[in-house]
């Protein structure tokens, strides 16, 4: 009886072990942007209890690694759970995130957003974990976490080396004196701070004296943001006036996404919560990410507090991998830039030839990444050949813009399946099409 009794005990306390086990063994990884609910966007590795998308609240490990995932959905990352986000990846939304449950230590749950990535939620609520916003990639990359409402913190740890915009207020009428709100970069607050007279004193009494961040506040709560969890401590203006006023951001980017169309263009797309004294938005575009041109200057919205969102296409883009960025202009000639995004076009072994449709019906584009200088060897020629390889009437134009592009004509050939090829001083390139 005796042992009877030991192994269901035994039994019971695995019960209550293992499924927290499991949960601890499985890790998300993006393999693509998209959606936080989708299954398409996560490689998944654990074991075979593993969801195909993250469970909210449970200890799961998440990684985003130079994608843009869309938080569409409410998230809860449990005790011993973790999210990082680097490679200038993203997680946007209008949904609320929870960071740890009240549960075991603050070392245990984390947050990471890596040099040049971005954390954008509706509202954050951290409570006994870890966040670190690491330093920015470079003096016009920062490192960014937003919130469109208000951020709770509760016994918890934030380091902040780069930059954090709280666009309502921040809750620390919950244990507030363990609190910690640390680093060298900067918080800016739109609303006000709740937690008592001496909140924003006693966060940064938690920290060593050479790394307290500078706190900003510009005390205007925004409609529709909740007010502070201990009901009383309505306004804590008396504590708000310990720190300076914030300068107000010129333009509060909330996401910008570059992604291939249909007919091998890409499309940017972009989206701001408020503007002032905007000018413009100049779309830059680089084959090695160090050297950036001009692709095109979209006029902005001047000031405004509404949502602006804008779209644009590069028809024209570069063969291979190209990055792409947004470079704001102030009116007054101040400069800022976007988190860079990376776009591939063609398959990467596939590097001397990309043929694709053009803007008109048997109007093709001849592409190729071969260098400049290889080229100009021969020169380059474009032929067409039909399915026996026989040499077709087809003209091939070069374009005097840029080097390694043709518009080829085929206006004069009858639908059917054709061998496209590129003949240089590295060798020939070849590519079925069919019109």
């Amino acid at each position: 009886m005796k042992q009877f009794l030991y192994l269901s005990l035994l039994a019971a306390a695995l019960g209550s072990i293992l499924p927290r086990a499991a949960s601890a063994q499985c890790t998300y990884t993006a393999v693509q942007s998209g959606l936080f609910s989708a299954a398409s966007t996560w490689a998944v590795a654990g074991s075979a209890s593993c969801s195909a998308t993250p469970a909210s609240g449970s200890a799961a490990k998440i990684v985003i690694s130079g994608f843009n995932v869309v938080l569409d959905v409410p998230y809860a990352i449990g005790k011993d759970g973790a999210l990082t986000i680097n490679g200038q990846g993203s997680l946007v939304g209008g949904t609320n995130l929870a960071l740890g449950d009240g549960t075991g230590d603050r070392a245990d749950t984390w947050l990471t957003i890596a040099p040049g990535s971005t954390l954008r939620v509706a509202q954050l609520k951290i409570d006994k974990a870890s966040v670190l916003i690491d330093n920015a990639l470079s003096p016009s990359q920062p490192t960014t976490l937003t919130t469109d409402c208000n951020l709770v913190l509760a016994n918890s740890v934030v380091t902040d080396n780069s930059r954090a915009v709280i666009n309502g207020s921040v809750d620390v009428s919950s244990g507030a004196a363990s609190n910690e709100l640390c680093g060298t970069g900067i918080v800016r607050i739109v609303g006000c701070v709740f937690g008592g007279n001496g909140a924003i004193k006693q966060l940064a009494m938690n920290c060593a004296s050479s790394l307290v961040t500078t706190i900003c506040s510009q005390q205007t709560q925004p409609s529709g943001c909740p007010g502070p969890q201990a009901g009383n401590n309505a306004d804590q203006r008396a504590c708000d006036g310990l720190v300076p006023a914030c300068r107000p951001l010129p333009v509060e980017l909330v996401i910008f996404t570059a992604s291939l169309t249909s007919r091998q263009g890409v499309a940017l797309h972009w989206v701001t919560a408020s503007e002032k004294n905007s000018q413009s938005f100049v779309i830059e575009r680089s084959a090695d990410g160090e050297i950036f041109k001009t692709v095109r200057t979209v006029a902005a919205a001047g000031t405004s507090s509404a949502r602006t969102t804008y779209d644009q296409t590069d028809e024209q883009p570069l063969f291979g991998t190209s990055y792409y960025r947004l470079r704001q202009v102030d009116t007054d000639g101040t400069t800022a830039f976007s988190p860079v995004q990376l776009i591939r076009l063609g398959s990467a072994n596939a590097e001397g030839l990309a043929v694709y449709p053009g803007h008109e019906a048997q109007q093709w584009v001849v592409s190729s990444g071969l260098p400049t200088a290889v080229l100009a060897s021969g020169p380059a020629s474009v032929r067409v050949f039909d399915a026996l390889g026989r040499s077709q009437p087809a003209a091939a134009t070069p374009d005097g813009s840029q080097p390694g592009r043709w518009a080829l004509d085929m206006r004069l050939l009858p639908p059917g399946m054709y061998i496209v090829r590129l003949v240089s001083a590295a060798g020939s390139f070849s590519q079925r099409i069919v019109q």
